[in-house]
């Protein structure tokens, strides 16, 4: 019993360090080599982690659209496929005002596809989400901007690659906040069975989701509000210690029971 308590605990551990560090999602589109059609390349982008799903190939009959694709390649031979993905918007059925391209290079031996380049106008706030993160990163799937694409961004000014997870756990924070319902007059903050809810000075009575702040009003962490990141830095560490502890007394455990058995 104690070692199944103790399976399960270690893969609660390891799944809760694997969601506190970045991932990156591949597709899972099978690719049947060597590609030798259009359709083979386009399927070899999207199983890179693309958004481009909803695109349609461009052909003669394609009028109005906005989300097209177009691919250069020679059936047969090894050269690299080229597959341009466009976005327009802006009078589309009369050819689209503004378009953004974005190309990528398949190797049709590998199947690989690579970010080759973007070009166009700068996407409007209402483009899907997908293609704004790409736009942004400069091609780099999955929220990754590779180190050596990176480019400096000019003094006193943010880059594009920096994430302001202070900003987006506010945020969070907010909506969760926004869910709650307003205590009743009786409620007991102290008490540890009292149902999650919003009392009236606006701070939290009641238990709070993973990695939530403490509930109540005043600062968190040793004087920081409660929109501050270290625990995304600090979480891994915490978690780590309680393995190796959880590790250390199985052994000790362990060794008592040889010793008291010889």
């Amino acid at each position: 019993m104690t070692t199944k308590r103790g399976l399960r605990l270690f893969l609660m551990l390891s799944l809760l360090l694997a969601a506190a560090l970045p991932v990156r999602a591949h597709g899972s589109t099978s690719i049947e080599l060597p590609i030798d059609m259009p359709a083979e390349a386009h399927a070899a982008v999207i199983a890179n982690g693309t958004p481009f799903g909803d695109f349609v190939l461009l052909d003669d009959a394609l009028i109005g659209a906005s989300q097209y694709y177009e691919v250069k390649g020679e059936p047969g031979s090894s050269a690299t496929w080229i597959v341009t993905y466009t976005y327009g918007w802006g009078d589309c059925q009369a050819g689209c005002i503004s378009r953004h391209t974005f190309a990528y290079q398949v190797d049709p031996v590998s199947g690989v596809a690579s970010f080759d380049s973007q070009q166009g106008d700068a996407l409007p706030a209402d483009a899907p989400e997908g293609l704004l993160m790409l736009e942004a990163l400069n091609g780099a799937a999955g929220g990754i901007m590779p180190i050596t694409d990176a480019e400096p961004a000019p003094s006193g000014q943010p880059g594009l690659d920096e994430t302001d997870w202070a900003i987006l756990y506010e945020d969070w924070y907010n909506d969760f906040i926004a869910t709650l319902e307003p205590c009743t007059s009786d409620v007991d903050p102290a008490d540890p069975a009292v149902v999650t809810c919003l009392l009236p000075d606006g701070s939290v009575a009641g238990p709070m989701p993973l990695f939530a702040p403490a509930p109540g009003p005043g600062p968190v962490d040793g004087g920081e509000a409660h929109g501050d990141d270290g625990w995304v830095h600090e979480l891994p560490k915490i978690i780590l210690a309680v393995l190796l502890a959880w590790v250390g007394g199985a052994a000790l455990v362990g060794w008592r029971k040889s010793r008291a058995n010889p």
